[in-house]
């Protein structure tokens, strides 16, 4: 009576596979465990393949199920990467039966190669919204009908770029608006892109849009493109290797010398350097080892994860994230960064205000089109106040200096000493920013990162004193002995 679902499910998995990944994926475990738990209860091997076989055929039916191009499998992502990750615990499960320092090489490299995957991604989407915004823009310029446009574009080709431009064209062929196309036809475009498009169609600036957002692009691709002295996740890889060598050693190793050292010298202790590097190692691993094991699981599977997705994840300007919300607060409110985000968002401020007012829009609906930029939050909670303001009657550059919007901006509106100058003073404050952005982002780095060196080599050169002044303390012993 068992084996008549069997062939049922069989059939039922692989057409939820096929037609319904996302529910597939959702009820598969639970049909194979329970079909699993069954069969171990009542010794059934049958049952027990069977349910082996329901969730191996399901599986390979999501990877072969049809994605539309505009849509997103998640079931068919979720399951690669479910594979990825078995495979690869499978390899280094192998690398330590043959060999424990083989298998610590295997994690080594399969660190590495997620690593190099994810700053692949990385760059092929910059590389793909680059092409797609330059595209749009491009034929923006030239008048041609955009739907039209983006087909000859994509035409003859088969690529992620081209079905990407082929989806913004279905939808515009619809009748939605360009903001409206990109959102639903390309879903990891920036939320800024999408922000100044959305306000520039109000004002019928999109051209001047575009190309404000491809000088933004070029700007960060030239400054991804340059040679950096220190890659970002070179000081952590060197404190994990340095922290994990030195921990073995200092447990295992250095009592060892403390007992011959005691024994040799009548008591004699450990230099001090020594004694300090093993206290906090101690403290570390064995006093409160659980406690860190547990922030480093977290780090390692909340952390990490989900600053992948945010950092994949495209923004929202009209309704944030819970995450983006903390993350520009955090922003927002620590010391250094607060003067990055300030001018990043008066970049992008000012360069709405300059479209708005060029189309002939008064100061107020200027501001209230730069209110729906995708900017840090508290500086648009600043922009709204500063809207509030002016609509109330107080004058504009008295009321964006009560914002807290900066002395500039107040004076490029201050009527008694830039009358008519407006436009010229923003053009000027908007290259100003831009370029004051990118001289400190460099100054920073060149001042951080060799900061970090000098720290990363009193550390190491502690640690080898440490290590090896209780060498010394032994030699010194067996001399005078002799």
């Amino acid at each position: 009576m068992i084996y008549i679902p069997l062939p049922i499910l069989f059939v039922l998995s692989i057409y939820l596979g096929v037609k319904k990944p996302v529910v597939a994926l959702i009820t598969c475990p639970f049909i194979a465990g329970t079909l699993f738990l069954l069969g171990a209860s009542e010794e059934n091997p049958i049952v027990i393949l069977s349910a082996g076989i329901i969730f191996l055929s399901t599986i390979i039916a999501i990877i072969f199920s049809k994605t539309e191009p505009d849509e997103i499998n998640w079931a068919k992502i979720t399951v690669r990467y479910f594979i990825q990750i078995i495979f690869s615990i499978v390899i280094i499960i192998a690398m330590f039966v043959i060999s424990p320092a083989l298998g610590f090489v295997g994690i080594v490299f399969v660190i590495m190669f997620i690593g190099s995957v994810i700053s692949y991604l990385i760059t092929s989407r910059y590389s793909t919204i680059a092409y797609v915004i330059s595209t749009i823009g491009s034929c923006i310029r030239q008048n041609l009908p955009l739907p039209m446009a983006l087909e000859t574009a994509a035409s003859g080709q088969n690529d992620k770029r081209s079905r990407i431009l082929l989806s913004i064209k279905k939808w515009l062929v619809q009748g939605y608006s360009l903001s409206e196309s990109i959102k639903r036809g390309f879903r990891n475009c920036p939320g800024y892109a999408i922000a100044m498009i959305t306000a520039a169609e109000k004002i019928n600036q999109l051209p001047m849009a575009v190309q404000a957002i491809e000088n933004n692009m070029s700007t960060q691709a030239k400054e991804r493109n340059k040679i950096r002295p220190v890659h970002p996740i070179y000081p952590l890889i060197v404190m994990c290797f340095m922290f994990c060598i030195s921990s073995g050693i200092i447990i295992f190793v250095i009592p060892q010398f403390a007992n011959t050292l005691a024994e040799m010298t009548d008591g004699g202790r450990l230099p001090y350097i020594t004694r300090l590097v093993l206290g906090i190692t101690n403290l570390i691993l064995v006093n409160y080892g659980f406690i860190f094991l547990a922030l480093f699981g977290i780090s390692i599977l909340v952390i990490l994860p989900m600053s992948v997705y945010v950092r994949f994840r495209p923004r929202n300007s009209e309704k944030p994230y819970f995450v983006s919300i903390i993350g520009d607060k955090l922003k927002w409110y620590l010391p250094i960064l607060h003067w990055f985000e300030k001018n990043y968002s008066m970049v992008q401020t000012i360069e709405m205000l300059r479209l708005s007012l060029n189309a002939g829009y008064p100061v107020n609906n200027a501001i209230a089109n730069t209110t729906t930029l995708d900017v840090n939050c508290c500086f648009r909670k600043k922009l709204r106040n500063w809207l509030i303001k002016v609509e109330s009657g107080l004058s504009i550059s008295e009321s964006a200096e009560k914002c807290g919007l900066g002395s500039a901006l107040s004076w490029a509106f201050d009527d008694k000493v830039n009358q008519g100058n407006t436009m010229q003073i923003l053009e000027a404050l908007e290259s100003f920013y831009r370029k004051n952005y990118s001289y400190c982002v460099n100054l920073a780095r060149f001042i951080f990162w060799p900061c970090v060196i000098i720290l990363l080599g009193a550390l190491v050169f502690t640690v080898i004193l440490a290590i090896y002044l209780p060498m010394i303390e032994i030699i010194n012993s067996l001399v005078q002995i002799v």
